[in-house]
């Protein structure tokens, strides 16, 4: 009987906890809701100061859930401490992924006011970190701000990013000029010459008289020139003289012009064409009709060498 009775009372004490536990539960989860709607009221009626010590005792209390993060960001946001912002909505997402849409309108809400106040430097870090948290948002113009950013950074890869959807959406505004030139350069510094030269030629068909138009012609000749020589050097004479063309066609840099006959004269030469091939060499020594050394001094070696072997 003994065993017995001791069965009931501990049958009894696990009903008691099982109970007191269901209960503590749903205290918890009532304490919670109370904490977030008085969190939001307060952040609602502009007391960020109040809404973010609620939030924060909710975190230290370990009763935070995603809304209370979300609404300790919303409330470091707009007391302008950005970077602690970002921490909070962070953890947010972390927690609940469904607000990722929320958190990236809040900090692009906040990018657009800061440019339109004329507070660059934050429009580009809060719509940074909207594009970071969620790639689809829709960051709009602010886009070019955000490629500078990286670009400042030499961040290349981060910086193409952007400016390629810079462009792409608003590719005939006063901003695009500067982010096909940037974004030549990082194409460039990436090792892709070929989408360098792309995004130049771009930028001059469409700001053919913009303010970096010159820089922009001196630079894409080098690429040219540059890609020329690659070209020639693994054997692809007809794609070296093409783009050896391009150079003469278009570039205001006359000592690169010499250099790009010359190398078409060297094209031809391998190709066989040695008729072809010394007249490119006699026009550079004509046009440089009695210039010491450099380029004609090699055109005139050349010519030379032609002549001796019978070729002239």
């Amino acid at each position: 009987m003994k065993l017995k009775h001791t069965g009931r009372r501990a049958a009894a004490r696990r009903v008691f906890w099982s109970a007191a536990v269901v209960w503590l539960a749903a205290s918890g989860c009532a304490d919670e809701r109370r904490d977030i709607g008085a969190a939001r009221e307060a952040y609602a009626s502009g007391k960020y100061e109040e809404a973010l010590s609620l939030c924060e005792r909710s975190i230290r209390q370990g009763k935070a859930d995603g809304l209370v993060y979300y609404y300790a960001g919303m409330s470091l946001l707009a007391l302008e401490k950005d970077a602690e912002a970002e921490d909070r909505f962070r953890a947010a997402i972390a927690s609940d992924t469904t607000l990722v849409d929320d958190v990236a309108g809040a900090l692009l809400e906040r990018a657009r006011a800061s440019r339109d106040e004329g507070t660059m430097p934050r429009a580009a870090l809060l719509a940074r970190a909207a594009g970071e948290i969620d790639r689809d948002a829709v960051v709009g113009p602010l886009r070019f701000l955000v490629a500078l950013s990286y670009f400042e950074e030499r961040n290349w890869p981060e910086a193409a990013y952007w400016y390629s959807g810079a462009v792409a959406e608003n590719p005939d505004t006063v901003a695009a000029e500067s982010a096909y030139f940037n974004l030549a350069a990082c194409r460039a510094a990436m090792g892709d010459s070929l989408l360098a030269i792309e995004a130049l030629e771009t930028e001059l068909e469409k700001f053919p008289r913009g303010a970096l138009s010159d820089r922009a012609a001196w630079t894409l000749s080098s690429l040219l020139f540059a890609l020329a020589k690659t070209e020639f050097a693994r054997g692809d004479y007809d794609a070296a003289l093409r783009t050896a063309e391009r150079i003469v066609d278009g570039s205001p840099d006359e000592r690169l012009v010499r250099e790009a006959m010359f190398l078409t004269g060297e094209c031809f030469e391998r190709m066989g064409e040695f008729d072809r091939a010394f007249e490119q060499y006699k026009a550079i020594a004509t046009a440089d009709r009695g210039a010491p050394g450099g380029i004609s001094e090699r055109a005139r070696s050349k010519m030379k060498s032609f002549r001796d072997a019978g070729l002239r």
